[in-house]
């Protein structure tokens, strides 16, 4: 495909999605994905068509395309997108799969010391957030009174 036709049709369904005509930009993106163009375009429009699922409140479909971006960006060394699912599932409240996304990125060698510094804070703050969850859901179970016979 032509650069000059992509980044047409790519303008396009950004328009769509500022307008919040939020279906019609899930057809233009998923028509774009499905040209010929570059793994890496494919996976930013991935992340287009995630924002697309979290508007219409479908986070499953929206974790789905994440998924597919990630596909398409570890090919070539890259993990923006897994980065960005990982973010996605902790604003879910869904810290537990957040965090082995972390770990497996920051065993990666192309993973600079800084993100993987970065990183490493994320999974402390994610593992604290979790265990901060997990005391707060236990301390509301009720009580059994042992004293009742």
């Amino acid at each position: 495909m032509e650069y000059s036709e992509f980044t047409r049709l790519l303008r396009e369904a950004d328009g769509l999605l500022s307008s919040g005509r939020l279906k019609e930009a899930e057809t233009a993106l998923y028509q774009l994905i499905m040209k010929d163009i570059s793994d890496l375009d494919k996976a930013a429009l991935c992340v287009k068509m995630a924002f697309i699922f979290d508007r219409q409140g479908n986070s499953e479909e929206a974790l789905a395309w994440y998924e597919k971006g990630t596909a398409y960006e570890q090919l070539y060394g890259r993990y923006e997108i897994a980065e960005k699912k990982a973010d996605y599932l902790s604003q879910l409240g869904r810290s537990k799969e957040a965090v082995p996304i972390y770990e497996t990125l920051v065993k990666q060698p192309f993973i600079t010391e800084a993100d993987k510094d970065r990183m490493r804070k994320i999974i402390q703050t994610l593992v604290g957030k979790t265990m901060r969850e997990c005391c707060f859901i236990s301390q509301k179970q009720p009580q059994m009174n042992t004293d009742e016979h």
